[in-house]
């Protein structure tokens, strides 16, 4: 047996079903196998796994990611303040540069960082050198999702040198690209809160993910309802946490994001466009600020068109509006016919209202019982 075979053996024996994944030449063989095998998702960056397996979770997934361990700087705020706070389970298989047999030396020192990251941050990790090393896989996985666990395995690329595993190419997925998004610009006449207030009945019964800060804020006392998860950090987080319901559920998902947490991860889009959940609605609520630190401008007030970079991206439903009513005509019209992206146009301002009191453990779990169901 190869280390693929006992690799992909173990992930199935434990019921892995989800896996998020972004390619390294030295496992690509692995890689190739996964995506042939396994529900995967294709990411454009590791941080949007995070969330994606976190809203997989709760839709009743076991997933895991498989990385190149440079990838792991990237997931450093995910994990913390949505894994870590909310208690996502996540193990993260990655594929060691900078190891013993790392012969490029830009590699070598996030190989000996990624070591640190993990200790700072109370991951354990196992490093796998040899065939049998892999079993400490098949030792370990069930206490991670038992136990709401992080865990890395970091696999040392000699490994896959000495393996005749072969894969048939992976085929590419065919597609055509939407027409350019051409609608014009329009004026805020509302702000955000304004804007939930009249959106709220059409929210109702639905699993929403609402924007940090603020946001929540105004969701919580619009439309508080216990299919909503309502983010407590990882800013830009909103939509792949979305995107992994929608992925695992039949139930219509609604992301409430915003211009600066769109901004901070739009590969997120194109990992939309590309998994095509037809289920998925996005409101990107953009007010051309960062709202909850002082409305601050973001690039949407100068020189970037949401809408079209969604379209760019490959969305092919968008919507540009200012007005309550047609929005929420839109939403009362969605027959699973997504990914829907709608640029709500709003005013800058935030509504004053007291803080949430509510666990991560009492959302993350009201969320589930909801997508369950």
């Amino acid at each position: 047996m190869t280390p693929e075979e006992k690799t992909i053996d173990i992930l199935r024996k434990h019921k892995v079903d989800f896996l998020g994944v972004l390619p390294c030449d030295r496992n690509k063989n692995l890689y190739d196998a996964l995506l042939s095998r396994f529900y995967s998702v294709e990411l454009g960056r590791e941080e949007e796994g995070c969330g994606i397996c976190a809203g997989a979770i709760m839709g009743g997934a076991r997933p895991a990611m498989v990385i190149q361990n440079s990838g792991l700087g990237n997931m450093i705020n995910a994990l913390a303040s949505l894994n870590r706070h909310y208690g996502f389970a996540l193990p993260i298989l990655m594929s060691w540069r900078g190891a013993v047999s790392e012969t490029i030396e830009a590699q070598k020192w996030m190989g000996t960082y990624s070591l640190k990251i993990m200790e700072a941050l109370d991951i354990p990790y196992h490093e796998i050198h040899t065939i049998n090393d892999v079993s400490i896989i098949d030792q370990t996985l069930d206490s991670v999702y038992a136990n709401n666990e992080l865990r890395g395995y970091l696999f040392e690329p000699f490994l896959w040198t000495q393996s005749d595993f072969t894969v048939d190419t992976v085929p590419k997925p065919t597609y055509s690209m939407p027409k350019v998004f051409d609608a014009p610009y329009l004026k805020p006449e509302f702000t955000r809160y304004e804007m939930l207030q009249k959106l709220a009945s059409e929210l109702t019964g639905k699993a929403v993910v609402c924007n940090l800060g603020i946001p929540c804020k105004e969701l919580y006392k619009v439309c508080h309802q216990k299919s909503n998860f309502y983010m407590l950090g990882s800013m830009g987080m909103v939509t792949p946490i979305a995107l992994g319901m929608s992925l695992v559920s039949d139930k219509t998902v609604i992301s409430i994001d915003g211009d600066g947490s769109v901004l901070m991860n739009p590969s997120t889009l194109a990992t939309v466009a590309k998994t095509g959940p037809k289920n998925l609605i996005i409101l990107c609520i953009d007010n051309g600020a960062y709202g909850s630190t002082g409305n601050q401008h973001t690039a949407t007030s100068v020189c970037v068109d949401l809408a079209k970079v969604a379209r760019g991206f490959g969305i092919r439903s968008v919507l540009r509006s200012n007005d309550p009513e047609e929005i929420a005509e839109t939403l009362a019209g969605f027959k699973s016919n997504g990914p829907l992206f709608i640029h709500v146009i709003c005013k800058a301002g935030n509504a004053q209202l007291p803080n949430l009191i509510i666990s991560p453990q009492e959302i993350r779990t009201n969320v589930e019982n909801h997508l369950k169901s």
